[in-house]
């Protein structure tokens, strides 16, 4: 189950062909392209949250999947378009690799899962010297945290 599929992330971006530097037909490469970059926004968006989405995927992860996706788009159209960039007469930079930014972050804020405070029971078995019969034996008491 995919998030979003390529004609949704071509239609939101008008994304074509000649924008990635691709043969102006080569719509085949066009969506190996964005289906691959579709799977590393799902991939992100899951490793982010904690959460496999494994029944069903809320619309406003779908929609961060889109925006995220669209970012992946915009940043191999720079790339391409224009790997370096002149600041000033002295400062030259290149562009930017953020696409997961912190708008996309508060997004999906309700669907994170945080596994940091979950707990497992644990069961302890103990061994005592004590002498509770009057005997010199060991027992042993079992306590469930």
């Amino acid at each position: 189950m995919t998030f979003v599929d390529a004609d949704e992330v071509i239609r939101f971006t008008g994304l074509k062909p000649k924008m990635l530097k691709l043969q102006t037909n080569d719509d085949g490469e066009l969506y190996v392209m964005v289906e691959e970059w579709i799977k590393q926004s799902e991939d992100l968006i899951k490793s982010y949250c904690n959460n496999e989405f494994k029944n069903e995927v809320p619309g406003a992860v779908k929609n961060v999947c889109l925006r995220l996706t669209s970012n992946m788009v915009t940043q191999a159209i720079a790339r391409r378009d224009t790997p370096i960039t002149k600041v000033n007469d002295w400062n030259i930079s290149t562009v930017g690799s953020r696409i997961f930014t912190n708008d996309l972050k508060e997004d999906l804020a309700p669907f994170k899962i945080d596994k940091s405070h979950s707990s497992d029971k644990i069961d302890l078995f103990a061994i005592t010297g004590d002498n509770i019969y009057g005997e010199n034996k060991h027992h042993s008491r079992r306590f469930r945290l």
